[in-house]
C-alpha cells in the first residue's frame, strides 16, 4: 500500500528530528575546542551556506517570482534563527531542565498559531498528541526542576523571554507548510541559511565584538558536522516535510529530537537512564505514532 503525503512528510520531518538531536554532541566538542556559542552558529550556517554554491546559478536567476520567493526565504530565516538568541539569553538565568521545557511547549504554539492565525480546525488527535509531547518533557526533565527554587525578577523576565523561540519555531513551520511550499527546494535552503547566517554574524558582532576562527581540526570538524548534518540535512528535511505533513504533525514528529538528545547523552556521556526518561521517551514515540494514524485516516489538501 503506498505511503500517503501525509505520513511522508512526517517521517521526513523525524528523520530530521535526529541531526537536530545530535547537535550537543558537536556543540559540546565545539565549546571544549574554544568555540563560543555565537561564533559556532556563524560556521554553522556559514557552512550550510556553502553547501548550498551549487544552487547559486538557480538562486540568482533574473525571475520576478524567484526573486520575491527568495527574499521571503531569507526573512524567515533571519527571523526564526534570530529568535534562538533568545534561548541562550534564558540559559543564562534559568535552569537547562526549565529552558528546555518551555522549549518544547512548540508543538501547542504550532496548534494555537494554526487555529488563531490561520484559522486551521482543531482537532483533538493533534491536540492529544502535543499534550503528550509536553507531558514526555515534563517527565524527563522532573528531576531537574524538583530543585529549582523560587524564581527572582530576572529569572521571571527570562520564562517570558524562553517563550519567545518556540513561538517563532510554530509561526516558521507554518510559513514553510503554506508560504514555502510553492518554493522549489533550493530556494527554501539557499533563503532560510543565508537569512540565518546573516542574523548570526550581526549578533556576535554586537555581543562579542569579533566571530572566533576554529583553532583546531577537530573544532573545524565539529562546525563541519553541525553544518552538514544537524542543519543542511536536518533543516532541509523538515522544509522538505512540513508542507508535506502540514505544520501540526510537523511539530509532532520533530519531538523525536528530544529522544535523540537522551540516547546522545547515554552513549557519549555516560548520563543515567531514569525509569522518568524511558517513559518520557514512550510517550514521545506514542504522540508521534497517533498524529501518523491521523495523517494516514484522511489525506490532507497539498498547500
Amino acid at each position: 500500500m503506498p505511503i500517503s503525503r501525509p505520513l511522508a512528510g512526517m517521517l521526513l520531518v523525524a528523520f530530521g528530528s535526529i541531526g537536530f538531536g545530535v547537535m550537543p554532541l558537536f556543540a559540546r566538542t565545539a565549546y571544549a575546542e574554544g568555540l563560543t556559542p555565537l561564533s559556532l552558529m556563524v560556521w554553522r550556517f556559514g557552512i550550510a551556506v556553502l553547501c548550498c554554491l551549487p544552487l547559486l546559478p538557480h538562486l540568482l536567476r533574473r525571475d520576478g517570482n524567484q526573486r520575491r520567493d527568495l527574499r521571503f526565504a531569507v526573512i524567515a530565516g533571519a527571523c526564526y534563527i534570530g529568535s534562538m538568541v533568545f534561548y541562550f539569553v534564558a540559559l543564562q538565568y534559568l535552569s537547562v531542565a526549565l529552558t528546555v521545557l518551555i522549549l518544547f511547549t512548540y508543538p501547542l504554539f504550532t496548534i494555537l498559531v494554526g487555529w488563531l492565525g490561520f484559522r486551521e480546525k482543531l482537532t483533538l488527535r493533534n491536540a492529544v498528541a502535543a499534550l503528550l509531547v509536553l507531558l514526555a518533557a515534563t517527565l524527563i526533565l522532573w528531576p531537574s526542576l524538583s530543585a529549582e527554587a523560587g524564581l527572582n525578577d530576572q529569572q521571571k523576565l527570562a520564562v517570558l523571554l524562553a517563550f519567545i523561540p518556540p513561538f517563532a519555531y510554530a509561526v516558521f513551520v507554518h510559513v514553510a507548510a503554506r508560504r514555502m511550499g510553492g518554493m522549489t527546494i533550493r530556494t527554501r535552503l539557499g533563503g532560510v541559511f543565508f537569512g540565518g547566517l546573516l542574523t548570526m554574524v550581526a549578533m556576535t558582532l554586537v555581543v562579542e565584538g569579533s566571530i572566533i576562527l576554529p583553532a583546531s581540526p577537530l573544532a573545524w570538524a565539529a562546525c563541519a558536522a553541525l553544518a552538514i548534518f544537524s542543519t543542511f540535512g536536518s533543516l532541509g528535511l523538515m522544509m522538505v516535510g512540513a508542507p508535506m505533513a502540514g505544520a501540526e504533525r510537523s511539530s509532532i514528529a520533530g519531538a523525536g529530537e528530544l529522544v535523540t538528545a537522551l540516547l546522545v547523552g547515554l552513549l557519549a556521556y555516560n548520563e543515567a537512564v531514569t525509569m522518568n526518561t524511558l517513559m518520557g521517551a514512550a510517550l514521545i514515540l506514542l504522540a508521534i505514532a497517533v498524529a501518523a494514524q491521523g495523517s494516514d485516516q484522511k489525506q490532507e489538501k497539498s498547500p
